[in-house]
């Protein structure tokens, strides 16, 4: 997956003058973005929901304040927030920033301020 997302962002970022919001989609491939702003801007772990082949297939913002998830649909108590992932045997767990590198790749500076403006309408 991390190949995949990296040639993609590669090729886009090729194209002349194309912003973020044209090819960042959190719903799809791009919740690690949002999450690493989101645990940045209120000081918060992530969290990764991890099938049963152990593979990562969603990252999001844990408050252990409210015990509340925070992802791309807001907020949420955390037992709801495997709702709407696909996967089996879906489990939660604090993940590292390594882990979510080796999954999901790195962004440009450019992505990480788009999903900082992003964020801001959901915290």
């Amino acid at each position: 997956m991390k190949l995949l997302l990296e040639n993609w962002r590669k090729f886009v970022s090729e194209e002349e003058n194309t912003h973020p919001s044209e090819y960042i989609n959190f719903k799809r491939g791009d919740c690690s973005l949002l999450a690493n702003v989101v645990a940045d801007m209120l000081e918060l772990p992530t969290y990764g929901i991890f099938d049963k082949a152990g593979t990562i297939q969603h990252v999001f913002v844990y408050d252990p304040d409210t015990d509340e998830a925070i992802d791309c649909r807001g907020r949420m108590p955390v037992r709801d927030i495997i709702q709407n992932i696909r996967g089996d045997d879906l489990t939660y767990r604090k993940i590292t920033q390594q882990e979510i590198e080796d999954t999901f790749g790195t962004y440009s500076d450019e992505e990480y301020e788009y999903a900082e403006e992003e964020a801001e309408s959901i915290i």
